[in-house]
């Protein structure tokens, strides 16, 4: 009993690869939701866990935060959930076929092929899927849990055997499955955000390496994935954090080349470059409350450097006629 009360409350702690289990006396204490309003950090030194409100939290609302990965799908949190939370997750999220309109369950109907395949009742992994299509083009398309479950482990079997540093296998991957998963299905979702801190990072597609398409492609896919969280991870958290300073990189690229050319009046590379540090300002606030060693601490370091060298541009934009 004292082992699963163990597994059930602790918190997984630690930096750089040192992964320890911590039980805290207060932080134990607040309910899960599969869209929470808080997240945490630890420090390096005596893992003080702090616990900050990600977004505003209504007087008499419970402070929640997420004992699943955000962006799995509900058949997979739940699962979570139950085998080793040891309860149900019966939260708005987890009630919606939908997924709050992020379809990050959703599968393309292999019949009609513009309707979406959803759970049913998503509260019941037993449930049949069936097109969502209301057109009437479909013929009904329904499948039963079994055979879902099936193709979902068979393709995330797939995910597993990629190298999550191969770009090209990766964008393979999505190419060959955009037909058969929604384009925000979790599994999609997973390599998306790999590849978001890819491009520009690794030999063969360094940052100012990239060609306008690349740059595109990444900034694409950060806004894509920024979306997602705005819905089921909303607020200041260590993933959006990140998204945002990996989306101002080819975003201010892209806008410097188009400077170069003369392709876009003051007014909307003012515009533009208002876009850029915004993002970046955020970014900066976000990542400027996790360890000051972690990747994510560097790295708002490094976006306050960045903020420096883009305000300058702003003033030498403010210049131009």
């Amino acid at each position: 009993m004292q082992a699963k009360y163990l597994v059930v409350n602790c918190f997984e702690i630690g930096q750089q690869g040192v992964n320890i289990r911590g039980l805290y006396p207060t932080a134990f204490l607040l309910s899960h939701d599969c869209v929470p309003n808080t997240n945490h950090t630890d420090e390096e030194k005596n893992y003080k866990l702090t616990i900050r409100a990600s977004t505003k939290i209504p007087l008499g609302y419970p402070i929640t935060l997420s004992y699943a990965y955000t962006l799995q799908s509900t058949l997979k949190r739940r699962e979570h959930l139950l085998d080793n939370k040891f309860f149900e997750c019966h939260c708005r999220r987890c009630s919606d076929p939908m997924e709050l309109g992020t379809y990050t369950s959703a599968v393309i109907c292999p019949k009609c092929k513009t309707g979406l395949v959803l759970c049913d009742n998503p509260l019941d992994t037993e449930s049949p899927w069936s097109c969502n299509d209301t057109t009437g083009k479909c013929p009904g398309y329904r499948i039963q849990a079994r055979s879902m479950k099936l193709l979902l482990h068979r393709i995330s079997q797939e995910v597993e055997q990629i190298d999550m540093n191969d770009v090209k296998t990766m964008e393979m991957f999505l190419s060959k499955y955009r037909n058969v998963l929604h384009p925000t299905h979790y599994l999609c979702l997973g390599v998306k955000v790999s590849l978001s801190q890819l491009y520009g990072k690794i030999n063969g597609y360094l940052i100012y390496e990239l060609t306008n398409e690349t740059l595109e492609r990444k900034r694409d896919i950060c806004l894509e994935i920024l979306r997602v969280l705005d819905v089921i991870e909303p607020g200041y958290t260590r993933i959006r954090g990140v998204t945002l300073y990996e989306v101002h990189a080819p975003m201010m690229i892209l806008l410097t080349k188009d400077m170069e050319y003369g392709s876009f009046s003051k007014n909307e590379i003012k515009a533009r470059l208002k876009e850029v540090l915004k993002y970046l300002i955020e970014a900066s606030i976000i990542l400027g409350y996790e360890p000051e060693n972690s990747p994510e601490g560097l790295m708002g370091k490094a976006a306050n450097e960045a903020l420096v060298q883009i305000k300058d541009w702003e003033k030498i934009v403010g210049k131009f006629r």
